[in-house]
């Protein structure tokens, strides 16, 4: 019977994969392209909303290398060809009306041999578009067995000409957050609640992934910042050749951008900002700019990515400050000049916007410091700091008070002067040596 089941489920998945993928139009997204779970190792539990029965399929396909035993309900096996597919699969039964908890133990020994289980915690198919809430099964086996959960949401639209997308989002360890394998009955609920935001920031984070176009590799709107990079990647190797430091701790990581990042840069003159894009060329960097530049030629730095700041008399700037943090919370990457203005010695008064954004979106802060202004087929030199992580300066209770921006400031403040004292020390050794 083993061998009859392992047949069909390669049977099914090698003839399903690609109709299902045509008529469904899949597309897949990663929370962080850094941690992703696509291709899924290990044991795990993965978890999702529920609108429909193809949701079934959809966890299938987006694991297709897995085997994932789903734990589906009794009601299924009244109807014959889904009750003999999910036989097949090997699911494990939930008889949702008796105190049976034998599913559970069933559960258990899958993830301790190493297996995928796969579960809809809602319990019930919610089609109001809300994410329910979530029942305790998926928290007791996370914690009896200590497999990780793969959180998803699936943005379901079947039997329509949409397409129909699945996000999933990095393993979430239970253990980190209790330690008990049988919490009281208010920790369960608590830990359901927090399972169940997990989904709901994925859904926010699809949303602004589609709003802000920062997942595309390719980008209609970008199509001149793409193309202005490809043809002068070349010319600007011999124009503007630039030579890195890793200053202190830094090193080449500090460089390389996977997720979201606010990039903080010195600022000389016009051309630092399309330097700064090359310099990350993998990346399109959506750089802050002032409103007097931005109008007077909209349309090129609307191409460019460019994010217009208004500079408002004793106020912020909402939508300007909006667009950066959706911009970020996408995974995007934002370029700030935290001077605020063009200056030509020294550092100036450092405004702490860079700060409050990246502990708003718990965004790394990459530091690219300029020694001097960038010349003409002269070698320019720019120094890279060690990159800021909020989380490793504040707790999560102190990221949601806004006065703790301080903290993150100090930081960076400190680590802008080191380089800028780097750089200094470094013009003055090429002046000495000019001189000889």
């Amino acid at each position: 019977m083993r061998l009859i089941k392992k047949l069909a489920r390669i049977f099914f998945k090698v003839t399903g994969y690609i109709p299902f993928m045509i008529y469904f139009r899949l597309r897949f997204y990663h929370a962080s392209k850094k941690n992703k779970t696509r291709p899924l190792k290990g044991p795990a539990i993965v978890i999702a909303n529920h609108t429909s029965i193809l949701d079934y399929f959809v966890i299938t396909f987006t694991f297709p290398f897995r085997k994932i035993r789903t734990l589906v309900s009794e009601a299924l096996y009244a109807h014959k060809i889904p009750g003999l597919m999910s036989k097949l699969m090997d699911d494990i039964v939930v008889h949702r009306e008796r105190s049976d908890l034998s599913f559970m133990a069933e559960a258990e020994k899958s993830l301790q041999k190493g297996k995928v289980i796969s579960i809809f915690p809602e319990g019930h198919l919610v089609r109001n578009g809300k994410i329910d809430t979530f029942r305790p099964a998926v928290v007791y086996l996370a914690l009896r067995t200590g497999a990780p959960i793969v959180p998803c949401y699936i943005d379901a639209h079947y039997n329509s000409i949409k397409r129909t997308r699945v996000i999933t989002g990095s393993k979430i360890y239970l253990r980190d957050y209790c330690k008990e394998e049988n919490p009281s009955m208010d920790k369960v609920r608590e830990l359901c609640e927090m399972l169940r935001k997990k989904v709901e920031e994925l859904k926010t984070q699809m949303y602004l992934y589609r709003k802000m176009k920062t997942y595309n590799k390719i980008n209609f709107r970008a199509w001149f910042l793409d193309l202005a990079k490809l043809t002068l990647l070349i010319p600007n190797f011999f124009i503007f050749p630039t030579k890195f430091h890793y200053i202190g701790n830094a090193s080449r990581k500090d460089r390389k951008i996977k997720d979201r990042g606010m990039i903080v840069s010195k600022h000389y003159s016009f051309l630092d900002p399309p330097i700064l894009d090359m310099h990350y060329f993998t990346r399109r960097v959506h750089i802050v700019i002032a409103q007097e530049l931005y109008v007077s030629n909209s349309w090129l730095f609307k191409h460019l990515l460019c994010i217009e700041y208004r500079r408002i008399a004793s106020a912020s700037d909402p939508k300007c400050f909006m667009q950066i943090i959706n911009t970020l919370r996408a995974n995007g990457v934002v370029g700030i000049y935290p001077e605020g203005h063009i200056t030509k010695d020294g550092v100036g008064n450092i405004h702490n916007g860079a700060a409050y954004f990246a502990m708003i979106t718990n965004s790394p802060i990459y530091i690219y410091w300029m020694s001097n202004p960038y010349k003409f087929f002269r070698r320019n030199h720019v120094m890279i700091g060690e990159t800021i992580y909020p989380d490793k300066i504040l707790t999560s209770e102190e990221m949601k008070n806004k006065e703790n921006v301080v903290k993150i400031q100090e930081v960076l403040n400190q680590r802008i002067l080191e380089l800028e004292n780097e750089a200094q020390k470094y013009a003055r050794k090429s002046k000495k040596s000019k001189k000889n």
